[in-house]
């Protein structure tokens, strides 16, 4: 089986181009830099400006690439729209035209977010402009029939991530920082992530899987446990809104968490607590 990787150079793209390889999948990704092209396994492909004609054949299409900054797409409405609506659903049309089988990655952020664990069939109610345009893309790949799929992650997080590598520096220097207490996460790793899509690339079936936390855990809550973790005084970590500090209201997400039956069903994922996958992905990164 061929598999493509839209977006093979991103974080999520880039795990799952390796977990397919190793899993002795044809593996081609796709790149928008033209200076990461190289060696037959990677192929130029713009969401900006896309060429769907050049794309090679294959069995199975994972469109990861996406404008996936709040900020960003807030300042450049026309071009989120674009990048995570338009030229995906383009592609989506013309792959399933050829009985390409097509999983797109969209976010929790297509809902309000006001109510935890939400299930798959609830509502469109986002409000920034990332959750309208992966709103949008969903509903019209949904409507493409039984070869689309749309895979819904929350947060995934790593110690490569610059908000927790300065939490981390500064608590170890003894230093305070502020956290949100009013907007939540409910994070998973990105294992998670890439086993689930591996999983539905073999036995999975059209529609939506969701993939999430068992529940939701606020920044503040997260960097507490992070200088209890490594040590520091809790008085260290000073909690703050996120309105405060100029997230627009739209933006701000008193819960992300999704309902996971149908994923559990297809592959028996445990939904983990917050805690345990920083624990996992930021603390054990760390020690190592």
């Amino acid at each position: 089986m061929r598999a493509i990787v839209i977006g093979s150079d991103g974080l999520v793209g880039g795990a799952l181009f390796s977990a397919l390889a190793a899993g002795g999948l044809d593996v081609i990704g796709t790149t928008r830099r033209l200076d990461r092209v190289a060696d037959g396994r990677t192929v130029h492909f713009d969401l900006a400006e896309p060429e769907i004609a050049g794309i090679p054949s294959a069995d199975i299409v994972f469109i990861c690439a996406a404008m996936t900054s709040f900020a960003a797409c807030r300042a450049s409405p026309q071009l989120a729209q674009q990048i995570n609506c338009v030229a995906p659903l383009a592609l989506a049309s013309h792959l399933v035209s050829l009985g390409t089988k097509v999983v797109f990655l969209s976010t929790s952020a297509v809902f309000d977010c006001q109510a935890p664990l939400m299930q798959p069939d609830r509502n469109y109610g986002g409000e920034s402009v990332y959750g309208r345009s992966k709103a949008e893309a969903e509903r019209r790949i949904l409507g493409l029939g039984r070869l689309a799929t749309v895979v819904r992650l929350t947060k995934i997080v790593s110690r490569r991530q610059q908000i927790f590598r300065t939490w981390e520096a500064a608590l170890t220097l003894r230093r305070s920082i502020e956290a949100f207490d009013d907007h939540r996460i409910s994070p998973i790793t990105m294992e998670h992530s890439v086993d689930a899509l591996t999983a539905i690339a073999a036995r999975g079936e059209g529609g939506i899987y969701q993939v999430s936390g068992a529940s939701d855990a606020s920044y503040y809550e997260i960097a507490s446990y992070l200088a209890s973790r490594i040590g520091a005084e809790s008085s260290l970590v000073r909690p703050c809104s996120a309105g405060s500090r100029g997230l627009p209201a739209e933006e701000i997400t008193p819960f992300t968490s999704l309902d996971c039956a149908r994923l559990s069903d297809l592959t028996g994922f445990h939904p983990p607590q917050p805690l345990n996958v920083i624990e996992e992905a930021l603390l054990s990164e760390s020690e190592s």
